[in-house]
């Protein structure tokens, strides 16, 4: 049995990595845990993308967001949460903080952003 794991904030972790988009990193996936978690915040649009391995779990913590998929979109507020499956392409919007999840944990050459952003409603 392994250990209980306490993970405290750190600032030094903490990147901006699109335009009003800030993920602090709490748990990578080289814990060896089998899955990330970070907490971000968005005050604004995050262009299409998709994580051609893992799973993701939005919960958001406070604020609200609209998810855009291929042929539907999902409005979250404070307390819920959305789960992405792998491979599907995505972008949101909104104001928020919330714990993202990624399983199996994030790796960054997995990620695929696309050139396209959201359009105004």
């Amino acid at each position: 049995m392994t250990k209980p794991l306490k993970i405290a904030f750190d600032k030094s972790k903490s990147i901006e990595v699109e335009t009003g988009y800030v993920v602090d990193n709490y748990l990578s996936k080289d814990s060896n845990m089998g899955y990330s978690i970070v907490r971000t915040h968005l005050d604004g649009k995050h262009p299409f993308m998709k994580n051609i391995n893992s799973n993701r779990t939005y919960y958001l913590i406070d604020g609200s967001a609209t998810f855009v998929f291929e042929n539907e979109k999902v409005d979250i507020k404070s307390g819920e949460m959305l789960v992405v499956p792998k491979n599907t392409k995505y972008a949101f919007k909104g104001k928020f903080t919330a714990i993202l999840v990624d399983c199996p944990g994030f790796d960054p050459s997995d990620d695929v952003i696309y050139d396209e952003l959201l359009k105004d409603d």
